[in-house]
């Protein structure tokens, strides 16, 4: 402003009111270029910005230490569970053509345990091909290493009836059926463990150093609640897009936007009532109608456009989240909440498994936690089906449903400090 001609300057801020003007759309400009920098990684947000919102700063890093673990794995025997484990830990899926994620997945799950956290987890790695030996993994030494037992469609777990059936769901089309099989075969793996909780974790998925020691934390503050009871699952991980301005709730902000305009038409009253002499000379017709219909509606419009992830961002913790979650990445299961869900899943047979869950869920008013920030991202752009890429639409930034499954907050986890954190883990009652 100060690069203004001086007659123009001296017009801005001639009278009392052109210079609340001026000072208002100061701060107006000055609160856009705030949430430009603040909601950039908010797809909910006007000023979401995708060509650095999908970048992976700690992905990566995790990664590297996770395959590193699996090297170093392969070269003999490694730590198992103890007899008698907090968790059992069902992870994997099927052979995913041009990506090896189940490897790198097993190897975030284990990555900096201490021996302790380790002997307090039953990992059950399940390869999901009907013949074990079309998994890659399967064939190699560190699987066997660390695994305390591999779940494998066998003679001794699935009729030759149920394999055959299986086998002709691995061809193109019959994917849908067998993901909700696959799943319920997890669930069953652990239910013949003496686990509290079962773990399920798809392989395309990435845990963050500490996860163990956050999620046990986690679960210390369920089983604390009132809510524990009626308490389905705790998620580790949620798609963050979901989580914005959702349609349905259109009449609650329409409530809370017409509640701030009578605030502001309220206080315009009182002080136009008042005996403040310096009020009833500033507040002008003209400078009432301003501020109604001009002021106040970008105020309004600016909240929307912050994203309500910007605007209501939750401190880290857990939390219910019984709607607009999304997805089948990584949940934790109490372990007595298992078998009437086998059931129903039994029951269904065909359908997304997710989407069963929160019928199931929803039918029985069950509350669902999430913790945030997420502790597991979801890394999948490959799918199980060859060539099933090719066909899948992208949106507007060239990203396929698969890409956009994603976590931004996971992203912004700091390796260093986790490393440092780990050495201290949060003790379960925190």
């Amino acid at each position: 402003m100060l690069l203004l001609p001086r007659n123009i300057w001296r017009s801005l801020i001639s009278t009392p009111q052109s210079c609340a003007a001026t000072a208002f759309v100061a701060f107006f400009l000055l609160a856009i270029q705030y949430f430009r920098v603040k909601a950039a990684h908010d797809p909910s947000s006007l000023f979401f910005d995708y060509r650095t919102a999908y970048e992976r700063p700690y992905s990566e890093i995790r990664t590297k230490q996770a395959d590193a673990f699996i090297a170093q794995a392969g070269n003999g025997p490694q730590p198992k569970a103890s007899t008698n484990p907090s968790l059992c830990i069902c992870a994997g899926g099927v052979q995913r053509y041009g990506a090896r994620y189940f490897r790198t997945m097993i190897g975030s799950l284990l990555e900096g345990l201490s021996e302790k956290e380790r002997s307090d987890i039953l990992l059950v790695p399940f390869i999901g091909n009907v013949d074990p030996n079309d998994h890659q993994a399967y064939k190699e030494a560190w699987l066997h290493n660390v695994a305390d037992h591999i779940l494998i469609y066998s003679n001794e777990t699935v009729s030759a009836e149920d394999q055959e059936r299986l086998r002709g769901m691995e061809n193109p089309g019959g994917h849908f059926e067998k993901g909700l099989f696959d799943w319920i075969f997890m669930l069953k793996g652990c239910m013949n463990s003496t686990a509290d909780y079962y773990v399920l974790v798809e392989d395309d998925a990435l845990a963050m150093d500490g996860w163990y020691s956050r999620t046990k934390a986690a679960l210390k503050t369920i089983e604390d609640s009132p809510l524990y009871g009626n308490s389905i699952y705790l998620r580790l991980f949620y798609n963050t897009g979901l989580q914005g301005w959702n349609s349905e709730y259109w009449p609650y902000y329409v409530f809370w936007s017409v509640a701030f305009e009578l605030f502001v038409l309220g206080i315009i009253y009182l002080l136009r009532s008042s005996k403040i002499k310096k009020a009833n000379e500033f507040l002008t017709d003209r400078a009432v109608l301003v501020i109604l219909f001009i002021c106040a509606p970008a105020c309004i419009l600016l909240y929307f456009a912050a994203g309500r992830i910007t605007i209501y961002s939750p401190s880290s913790g857990v939390y219910p989240m019984n709607h607009h979650a999304c997805c089948s990445q990584a949940f934790v299961f109490p372990a007595e909440q298992v078998p009437p869900l086998v059931d129903f899943y039994n029951e269904k047979r065909v359908g997304y498994r997710d989407s069963l869950l929160e019928e199931y869920s929803d039918a029985r008013d069950m509350t669902r936690w999430a913790i945030t920030p997420s502790v597991v991202q979801h890394v999948g752009s490959k799918s199980s089906k060859e060539d099933a890429e090719s066909h899948e639409p992208t949106d507007k930034y060239g990203r396929t449903v698969a890409q956009n499954i994603w976590n931004f907050q996971f992203e912004q986890w700091d390796a260093k400090e986790l490393r440092r954190e780990h050495l201290h883990p949060i003790s379960e009652g925190e």
